[in-house]
């Protein structure tokens, strides 16, 4: 009897042993999407490739701010190569999330919205929305003069959601690409279209026939979109953002593209 009982509290003993030392021990937990990228050295990006100039396709290379940029940030990362996906843009953060690419790269504006379902990293560029019309427009001279009139906007985009908080009585169509945007103005279907203010700055100086109104209607900033559990890779992200500002290559990419 006295050897079944020293047997028992052996392996009561072993048992809870086992316990203490596996389960019930802390595991480090590992961002495996930073280690990946430095492994593999390739950082793979979601974008909506239609935005020029933060990002669309010349003969089918990706072009712009964002790209020329990211790819900086990309070495300081350790890969020397990204890969884009074209996504469209109200497809971007379903996207991150179901794990198709690492970030999202797609001039987005930081959002209170966006943090709930999100991370975002630093901010890399000041914008805003702002309000472009044709040329021969002498009537629309800012948002209030569009009551009752039919304005583009992106779905899925800050515009879209601003103007049907704060403008119910603005007749919005909403349009998949900022190319088919621009086109509803231009072929006038819709008496404006409300956009980023980079964005529809470069579109009216290349055209000639628009012109973006003085004044923006908000003030924002656009950020690299992650999933709220891949903290190391944000925290690597914003430092890589940091030394490519430090060391001037940023100024030199908003050299090209914006002055």
């Amino acid at each position: 009897m006295k050897k079944l009982i020293s047997l028992l509290a052996v392996a009561v003993f072993t048992f809870l042993l086992a316990g203490c030392s596996g389960g019930n021990a802390p595991t480090a937990k590992s961002d495996s999407v930073l280690a990946k990228i430095k492994k593999d050295q390739v950082l793979t990006v979601g974008t909506d490739a239609t935005f020029k100039p933060f990002e669309y396709k010349n003969n089918g290379k990706y072009e712009g701010f964002d790209i020329d940029l990211i790819e900086a940030v990309a070495k300081e990362l350790g890969a020397n190569k990204v890969e884009y996906v074209d996504t469209e843009f109200k497809g971007l953060i379903p996207g991150l999330l179901a794990k198709k690419y690492d970030l999202v790269v797609s001039a987005m504006y930081i959002t209170d919205e966006r943090k709930q379902t999100i991370n975002f990293s630093d901010t890399y560029f000041p914008g805003g929305l702002s309000i472009m019309i044709k040329n021969s427009n002498t009537a629309v001279k800012g948002i209030n003069d569009l009551k009752g009139k039919k304005v583009s906007v992106q779905i899925g985009t800050k515009s879209a959601k601003y103007l049907e908080e704060k403008y119910k009585d603005i007749i919005l169509v909403k349009v998949e690409t900022n190319n088919d945007m621009f086109m509803e103005l231009e072929t006038g279907k819709v008496d404006a279209v409300v956009t980023g203010l980079p964005a529809a700055k470069t579109y009216a100086k290349a055209k000639g026939t628009v012109k973006v109104l003085p004044e923006t209607l908000t003030e924002e900033f656009y950020g690299y979109g992650l999933r709220k559990d891949d903290a190391e890779l944000a925290k690597a992200v914003n430092a890589a953002l940091k030394k490519v500002k430090d060391n001037g290559t940023y100024d030199q990419i908003v050299k090209k593209w914006f002055e």
